[in-house]
C-alpha cells in the first residue's frame, strides 16, 4: 500500500543533456535536497546502469543509519529512477518498505521540464507505526516541500552550468 506519492515539476532554462548531467550526479543529491534532508552523504562510484547500487548515510533525529538504493530506470536524457530501502540486513531487503524516486525530463520552450516523483510503500510488517508517524509528523507535506527544494536547487545548478536563468 502506498503511504505517500508526490510529483512536482519545474521549467529549467537549460538543455535536457545539461539537466540530465545534474540529476544523475548521484553524490550531489544530498546537496540538492538541502540541509533539512535526512540524507547527508552518498557513496556511489559505479556506472549509471540498471541494478547499480549506492549507500546513503542518513540521519533522522538522533538516529544515524545507512540505507541502500538501487537504480531502476536509466533512459539517457529522459528518465532516471531508483528505489531506496530502509536499513535492514540484506536477507530482509525490501520487507521494510520502499521509497521509489525518479526524475523525468522533457524538452520545453528551449529548456527542460523536469519532474521529480516519489512514492513510499509501507513495509510488510510494522505498517501501523509507520502510518501513525506519517500522520503525526505530517510527512507528506514535508516530503512535498523537500521535492520542491530539490527541484529548485537542481534548476539553479543546471542553469548556472549554462549561464541561463
Amino acid at each position: 500500500m502506498t503511504l505517500s506519492e508526490i510529483t512536482e515539476s519545474v521549467h529549467v532554462d537549460a538543455a535536457p543533456d545539461v539537466v540530465w548531467a545534474v540529476v544523475t550526479d548521484v553524490r550531489r543529491h544530498p546537496e540538492f535536497a538541502g540541509p533539512k534532508s535526512i540524507t547527508k552523504a552518498i557513496e556511489f562510484d559505479g556506472p549509471l546502469e540498471l541494478g547499480a547500487r549506492w549507500v546513503a548515510h542518513e540521519r533522522f533525529g538522533p538516529s544515524r543509519f545507512d540505507a541502500p538504493s538501487e537504480i531502476t530506470a536509466v533512459d539517457r536524457g529522459h528518465d532516471f529512477g531508483w528505489v531506496s530501502f530502509p536499513p535492514m540486513k540484506e536477507e530482509n531487503r525490501g520487507s521494510g518498505g520502499r521509497a521509489y524516486w525518479d526524475y523525468h525530463l522533457e524538452p520545453e520552450n528551449g529548456g527542460t521540464r523536469l519532474s521529480h516523483h516519489m512514492r513510499v510503500e509501507e513495509p510488510d510488517r510494522g505498517a501501523l507505526p509507520m502510518k501513525a508517524m506519517y500522520k503525526v509528523l505530517n510527512l507528506p507535506k514535508k516530503q512535498r516541500a523537500a521535492i520542491l527544494t530539490t527541484l529548485g536547487n537542481v534548476k539553479e545548478a543546471a542553469e548556472h552550468r549554462t549561464g541561463g536563468g
